[in-house]
């Protein structure tokens, strides 16, 4: 069950679960016609929709299917790692096919394998409590290796300015099971140069730890509405803005987080029921060109707060230049803080009514620094359906500001397991390919 509280590709932001389980189990667009009108805008002078799919490369939108082929396959691979000595292996496959002129049917698959899996975090090492060795793992009794499936079916339309999207997110493995149905729709109106959109997507997660903390889990549920709205300003400048409310209620901790003491005592991990959020970012994305060739910058704020009296900033810049006909380059930096929830505290005696070791709800801040490069095939490997049509390759590095608790300096009070004067660090690398038929 770790993937679910893993950290994700650039922190462990308290909101950043709830964010991309959002995403990940929605096909929603942001809108199709825009895109199309920013492609006949500039088409004349540039090869192909490749100011398309840069000023779309943040933009999740089943529309764009429609705008490769009759079908396609995309295959990823991920590999995460972390100061914690967690990683990641994520090979996963995107596939769409077109069945009517504005009925395109989906399907994602994903399969991991993880280390440090449920308790853990990456705690195969030996830790000091209260003076006493203590193996940590052996208080779960489950598996330093864990895999999880799920999969994604889904069917959009997009026609004339309109969009829906429909989708069906499951995921399964050995302690943890999720359903997650989601629901989305665009329209555009003012010349297509304006686009409403919003989604919906629920979640019915059910928790069942193993080992000692059997019968601890439970079940959550969450509620998540967006709402969006974008604006083609020139035929190179896009704004957007962003409203995202999260109901979440349940069991909303980590049934394998156990809170450390001051005396070194070991005792359950307690959070509330129910949680809201609200998420505003705003986006600005500016398109250019230098002689023939295209880049864009994106520039994305954002916002969350929770009645737990947690809340966050987020500044994510990114910049894009093509450096030939069909290779491109992105350069990405991401500052992320957050304050801590209202119950969060270093040290607990144990008579707290709410209580968490998890670094997720305590102050921090992080910076990501990222690279990735991609680009197209020769046109002759069209002919081909066994041959990729794309392919990108990428790597993002980050380090929050949180010490290590390894070397007894400091009590492993968050399970911090690297010495106490370096701070957490991690990694994502990604590839892919990308086919169409």
């Amino acid at each position: 069950m770790l993937r679910r509280f893993r950290f994700s590709g650039a922190d462990a932001d308290a909101d950043a679960d709830a964010d991309a389980r959002v995403h990940r189990a929605s096909l929603g667009c942001v809108g199709a016609s825009w895109c199309d009108a920013l492609r006949g805008a500039s088409s004349a002078a540039l090869p192909g929709s490749l100011l398309l799919s840069v000023l779309l490369s943040l933009l999740p939108t089943a529309a764009v299917f429609a705008t490769e082929g009759a079908s396609g396959l995309d295959m990823k691979y991920m590999y995460y790692w972390d100061r914690n000595g967690v990683w990641n292996h994520t090979p996963a496959f995107a596939f769409f096919k077109k069945i009517a002129p504005a009925w395109t049917l989906t399907w994602d698959q994903e399969f991991d394998a993880v280390s440090g899996a449920s308790r853990r975090l990456g705690f195969d090492k030996i830790g000091t409590l209260n003076d006493h060795d203590l193996q940590i793992d052996a208080l779960s009794s489950a598996s330093k290796r864990e895999v999880r499936l799920s999969e994604q079916p889904g069917v959009a339309y997009a026609k004339g300015g309109r969009t829906a999207a429909a989708s069906l997110y499951l995921s399964n493995e050995s302690d943890y099971r999720s359903l997650s149905p989601s629901v989305s729709g665009s329209m555009d109106f003012n010349e297509r140069n304006t686009t409403l959109g919003a989604s919906a997507a629920w979640f019915f997660d059910e928790l069942s730890p193993v080992g000692a903390f059997a019968g601890l889990g439970g079940r959550r549920d969450i509620t998540s509405l967006t709402a969006s709205l974008t604006q083609l300003v020139t035929p190179l400048t896009l704004v957007g803005f962003t409203a995202n409310v999260i109901h979440s209620q349940g069991h909303l901790g980590h049934p394998y987080n156990p809170v450390i003491t001051l005396s070194g005592n070991l005792i359950l991990e307690n959070l509330p029921e129910q949680k809201t959020s609200l998420a505003l970012a705003g986006q600005w994305v500016q398109g250019y060109r230098i002689f023939e060739r295209l880049g864009s910058i994106h520039l994305e704020g954002r916002y969350y707060r929770d009645d737990w009296k947690l809340d966050s900033k987020t500044l994510d810049l990114q910049w894009y230049q093509y450096v030939s006909e069909t290779w491109y380059l992105r350069l990405r930096a991401r500052g992320y803080t957050q304050s801590a929830a209202g119950f969060a505290k270093e040290r607990y005696t144990g008579d707290e009514l709410y209580r968490t070791p998890d670094i997720r709800y305590f102050a921090f801040s992080s910076l990501t620094l990222g690279a990735k490069v991609g680009g197209t095939f020769p046109e002759s490997w069209s002919d081909s359906p066994l041959l990729p049509d794309r392919w990108d390759i990428g790597y993002d590095h980050g380090i929050r500001d949180t010490p290590g608790e390894e070397d007894g300096v400091n009590r492993l009070y968050h399970y911090q397991l690297f010495p106490s004067d370096e701070y957490y660090i991690q990694g994502t690398f990604m590839a892919g390919l990308s086919f169409d038929f």
